[in-house]
């Protein structure tokens, strides 16, 4: 065994029976011993009283002794001592909240943490230690054996992401703890809702506070203008000074103007703008910082558009619905010349050389047996006869282009003869006949293409009527967009994930690289593109190529705009391990082997007291 504890601490108050018992015997008067010859002399000679109780001197007596004894034992046996067993074994599995507003109490939260853990510490013979990050994609900070490792990874944690959920880093945290031998702690900030059994740790205080909940540059005339909004999340009125700096390329941060003074109601958001300097690249708005300061600047650099342009290559009712449908997107640049496309729409069976959104009219001779409809269809437009409908249903498969629609609204007639392949990727059916696919092809060089294809007679269809079908032309336009290889610019949600050109993501066009500088501070060197944002408020740059000719991809600032984790009303301390602890230390632990011992000692030493004392009033009650 090694190891022991108290499993009732409070068993030891039976301890302050000691310095009662001193008392006792302090003030206890000696009784005087009178000799007499008759009986009735001695109530004459009975000591009068002086006055009240007088402490006199210590008497040590045997009695004394052997309460003091019984005492001892009486408290320690109250007090349950436990000893670990040389063979016990936990896991102690520690989730650190990654949210943001773990930043104001960061300190608090690491020395609160550092004083638990060693509690636990002393629970089991071995202790294995894991200390975990909440947050999608999230690799552990430490696993081992020692605490003091796990405490100096803890030292490296930075807490950067907005509102999340913690429930899978939790399960993944409890996979590691087996039942009844350790626990899972969730270091937070405020009360959570937590799995049972998994203990709540927090250091976090309420505070007011003030901070940008997001901006944005908007186009205003021939120029632009920046708007921001700030928010008071605090239950007192809040005053703010607000200063504001541009930057042009390739100079330095000036102001703007003098500081504006910003009051706050509680619980107030202001939305406040200005134009956009000309010339200028970037512009950083600050607050007067307070306790939380990850949210008091912002900054925002000139949007440079992503725009796709594209080209429509066929007439008719189809090529002039596919025309408005492409038109609508946003970003889209209609231009004449294919070649000069991001995006045709055409006709499927055409070489396809770029992107394109293609339709399979026509596909089949008329006089095959199985006759589309799209070839039917085209012969009633001519007879003036109304379009005929597949009654069949619309299926949609579960991918990111089809997700969310309602497809009831979309009639058409049968699908196309048109068959999948395996580098296609399906996304409606009707009559067991693919209705929409994506086709990708492979062109020289290594390049491929996507083509969105619609296998039915657009025209003779509702689409026109089928929001359905001008949300998945939107959003492969939106797919298409992130393949276009030309620089862009804008702002971003610090973390957010960045979409690059396929040719960059496999390393094609080299290595992918980001650059950051912060809004305040010196800037980093260039360190492997990981496909998302900065986790911090800055400006940065994405890059690709060789390192001797590297193309700038992205240009952009990285701002923090979540407004739930800049409100701390509801933080507050909170510490429920003790109680787990102690559960899980006495189930790896012995009674003490003893207590039969201490049981007899007591009993033993409280007779010799009572029996000394009876003695001694029959001593003293005896008269010569």
């Amino acid at each position: 065994m090694s190891g022991m504890f108290f499993a009732n601490p409070w068993g030891l108050l039976a301890l302050a029976a000691v310095p009662v018992l001193v008392a006792i015997h302090f003030l206890q008067e000696r009784s005087r011993r009178v000799r007499a010859s008759t009986l009735f002399l001695l109530e004459r000679a009975a000591p009068l009283p002086a006055g009240g109780i007088r402490l006199e001197k210590f008497r040590n007596s045997l009695p004394f002794w052997m309460q003091v004894l019984a005492a001892t034992a009486l408290a320690w046996l109250l007090a349950d001592p436990r000893w670990i067993a040389k063979e016990s074994r936990q896991t102690v599995a520690v989730v650190l909240d990654s949210s943001a507003s773990m930043q104001a109490a960061r300190q608090e939260t690491l020395d609160l943490l550092a004083r638990r853990l060693a509690a636990w510490d002393a629970v089991a013979a071995r202790t294995d230690w894991h200390l975990l990050e909440t947050g999608p994609g999230r690799p552990p900070l430490s696993a081992g054996r020692e605490l003091p490792a796990l405490l100096a990874a803890a030292r490296g944690w930075r807490p950067t992401l907005g509102t999340h959920d913690f429930s899978e880093s939790l399960a993944v945290a409890a996979t590691l703890v087996p039942p009844g031998a350790g626990v899972v702690i969730l270091v937070t900030d405020r009360p959570t809702e937590a799995p049972g059994g998994v203990g709540l740790l927090s250091a976090g205080t309420a505070f007011d506070n003030v901070g940008f909940s997001g901006g944005a540059v908007e186009s205003a005339g021939d120029g632009a203008a920046w708007r921001v909004l700030v928010t008071n999340h605090g239950a007192t009125p809040q005053q703010r000074s607000l200063t504001a700096r541009s930057m042009a390329a390739g100079g330095e941060f000036a102001p703007l103007g003098p500081p504006e003074l910003i009051s706050l109601a509680p619980g107030q958001s202001r939305t406040l703008q200005g134009p956009w300097l000309a010339g200028a690249e970037r512009i950083v708005l600050a607050l007067t910082s307070d306790r939380f300061s990850f949210d008091d600047t912002l900054p925002l650099v000139r949007p440079v558009p992503r725009t796709v342009k594209a080209a429509v290559t066929i007439g008719g009712p189809t090529g002039e619905l596919l025309g408005r449908m492409v038109k609508a997107a946003s970003g889209v640049e209609l231009v004449a010349d294919p070649a000069a496309a991001d995006l045709v729409v055409g006709r499927f069976g055409s070489e396809a050389t770029t992107d394109g959104i293609l339709v399979a009219t026509d596909d089949l001779p008329a006089d095959t047996a199985e006759r589309p409809a799209s070839a039917a269809a085209a012969e009633n437009r001519k007879s003036g006869k109304p379009a005929a409908f597949d009654p069949a249903w619309v299926a949609a498969e579960d991918t990111l282009l089809t997700r969310d629609l309602g497809w009831g609204g979309l009639l058409s007639g049968t699908a196309g003869n048109l068959r999948l392949t395996a580098a296609d990727e399906p996304l409606l059916w009707k009559g067991g006949r693919p209705l929409a696919f994506v086709r990708t092809a492979g062109l020289p060089g290594g390049r491929n293409v996507q083509s969105l294809v619609l296998n039915f007679d657009v025209a003779a269809s509702t689409a026109a009527r089928s929001p359905a079908v001008v949300v998945l032309v939107q959003r492969f336009i939106d797919r298409v967009r992130t393949r276009i290889p030309r620089p862009w610019a804008d702002t971003f949600d610090t973390g957010q994930v960045i979409d690059l050109p396929d040719a960059v993501l496999d390393g094609r066009a080299g290595r992918a690289t980001l650059a950051v500088e912060p809004v305040a501070g010196e800037a980093a060197g260039p360190v492997p593109f990981r496909g998302r944002a900065p986790r911090e408020p800055a400006f940065f740059t994405v890059s690709a190529g060789a390192d001797s000719a590297l193309t700038r991809l992205v240009t952009g600032a990285a701002q923090f705009a979540d407004a739930r984790e800049g409100d701390f009303r509801r933080a507050a301390p909170l510490d429920t391990l003790e109680s787990i602890r102690m559960e899980r230390a006495i189930k790896q632990s012995v009674a003490d082997p003893w207590a039969p011992l201490w049981v007899g000692i007591a009993t033993a030493a409280l007779l010799v007291a009572w029996g000394w004392k009876s003695r001694g009033r029959r001593s003293d009650g005896a008269v010569s």
